[in-house]
């Protein structure tokens, strides 16, 4: 698995308006259904608005585990988490649309009103032709200075490849100044830099038409997402 069918998966999140979610009934039986998506960033962790009238909501007093799928020309992201249910204002007002007043008279203090937070532990992704299967943890596990999936990479095999945090920004194709510049900063990821993403891993990944991400920027959005999780935990 390369960074970019990563952030594939993050764009088709972001542009799907409607997902489709599956959650195991009072008997067992998995129960599928559309369901509007909010605030979506990326892969790990999404919102959606129900009621509890909803067998969505009644499913979910079973048990919180789940399963989401964006759709999209051919692609699928499916997602395997868990939910939450939350029903704190701030978090009903910050997700709150008009259009729910047909469903919710009251407005964001409707009692039957609630938010689902899915937060993602697995991922199976068919996007473009291209497959991919990862756990969370294992792809927020710092691989490489610049972004890339070190981990899933072809050259570990072909090239005998262990990448430029093992050997010490010199992977099989000689030097990386992206990877020598941020050890030289004594970062472990280029995540953690202020100038992210700066000129020479601009080069690298929005720049090179042969060698750099498509889409651009995919290594960066893995950085991002290292960052982000040291600074959540």
């Amino acid at each position: 698995m390369n960074v970019n069918i990563f952030e594939k998966a993050n764009r088709i999140v972001r542009d799907c308006d409607v997902a489709y979610i599956a959650l195991a009934d009072e008997r067992g039986f998995p129960m599928v259904s559309a369901i509007g998506a909010l605030g979506r960033e990326s892969i790990f962790e999404l919102h959606f608005a129900t009621g509890k009238g909803s067998h969505k909501y009644k499913c979910l007093q079973s048990g919180n585990k789940c399963g989401v799928c964006f759709h999209s020309s051919g692609s699928n992201v499916s997602l395997i988490g868990s939910v939450e249910i939350l029903e704190d204002v701030q978090t009903k007002e910050k997700f709150w649309d008009e259009s729910y007043k047909q469903y919710f008279p009251i407005g964001t203090s409707d009692p039957s009103y609630i938010v689902l937070k899915f937060t993602t532990e697995r991922a199976v992704l068919y996007i473009d032709g291209d497959s991919a299967e990862f756990s969370v943890d294992d792809l927020l596990t710092v691989q490489s200075r610049c972004g890339l999936l070190c981990k899933w990479c072809e050259y570990k095999t072909t090239h005998s490849c262990a990448g430029c945090v093992e050997l010490n920004g010199n992977p099989f194709w000689g030097e990386c100044p992206i990877a020598k510049c941020c050890q030289g900063k004594g970062y472990s990821h280029c995540g953690e830099c202020a100038d992210v993403p700066c000129e020479a891993l601009r080069g690298f990944s929005y720049d090179d038409p042969e060698h750099g991400d498509n889409p651009p920027g995919a290594r960066v959005e893995v950085c991002k997402a290292w960052a982000k999780r040291v600074t959540s935990k």
